[in-house]
């Protein structure tokens, strides 16, 4: 079933902590499940399938039973692909966000902003104000799937992008945006977490960072969801549409 899946569903069944059943139980293999939680976002219980002839009134019943701790079910697709769109609406989902890939459109170089920083130097004081920040922003943009995560644990995913990369216009020890970068392939950068005090602060920087790091990578893309008004803003003004976003659907179960 996987031999033709993309690497996003490759990935999702291939993760060790993930529950995966087949069905029907009797008879040939038609379709699977994988079900796994989140421990940034610890109320949602998410699943993905993968198959022909995918039942979803079948698969609802194990899934809340599986959903002791949970208050939602969540799943996510390629819309256009997806062959349980209209399952998914008579099930009683909705949709709650769309994530879009995007390449950076190739930019010039633009009068400074002042003095953009990398990670590594950042005082003390300025990486907590960027913490933070991105922390409050991060809690904002989610809202209809509550992040669970403390501002501890995040600073520990952010710790995880490249500290080399210029992301952070600090003005003394006041953050005015930021963006972090994972080098995800090599020769491919890719930007996530981006925000600021306002969306024009988080656009000013984009302009002045991009020529940067495009100079040094050969792709050099990002994450976009449409529930952060930072990062959406950046997406739509410098970034060359994704065709097929993908779509995020919400089930309350109480």
């Amino acid at each position: 079933m996987l031999k033709d899946a993309d690497q996003w569903t490759k990935q999702l069944f291939g993760n060790k902590a993930a529950i995966i059943r087949g069905f029907p139980q009797v008879g040939p293999l038609q379709y699977a499940v994988a079900v796994w939680q989140n421990a940034y976002h610890k109320r949602a219980l998410y699943f993905n399938v993968i198959g022909q002839n995918i039942r979803l009134a079948e698969l609802i019943p194990m899934l809340k039973q599986i959903a002791v701790k949970h208050d939602r079910l969540q799943f996510s697709s390629d819309e256009a692909t997806s062959t349980i769109t209209q399952q998914l609406r008579q099930a009683g989902f909705q949709v709650i966000r769309h994530t879009a890939m995007g390449t950076y459109r190739m930019l010039q170089p633009t009068a400074t902003i002042g003095d953009i920083k990398t990670r590594s130097q950042l005082t003390a004081t300025q990486w907590q104000a960027v913490v933070q920040l991105s922390y409050q922003n991060y809690v904002s943009a989610h809202t209809v799937n509550p992040a669970t995560m403390t501002q501890a644990q995040f600073e520990k995913a952010l710790s995880d992008a490249d500290p080399q990369q210029p992301g952070f216009w600090v003005v003394g020890n006041s953050v005015r945006a930021y963006v972090f970068w994972f080098e995800d392939e090599p020769g491919e950068l890719t930007s996530a977490w981006l925000g600021g005090v306002k969306q024009a602060d988080t656009l000013r920087l984009m302009r002045a960072v991009l020529p940067l790091v495009q100079a040094n990578y050969r792709v050099v893309n990002g994450e976009f969801d449409d529930t952060d008004p930072y990062a959406w803003a950046v997406y739509r003004r410098l970034a060359i549409p994704d065709l097929h976003p993908l779509v995020t659907w919400q089930l309350l179960l109480r």
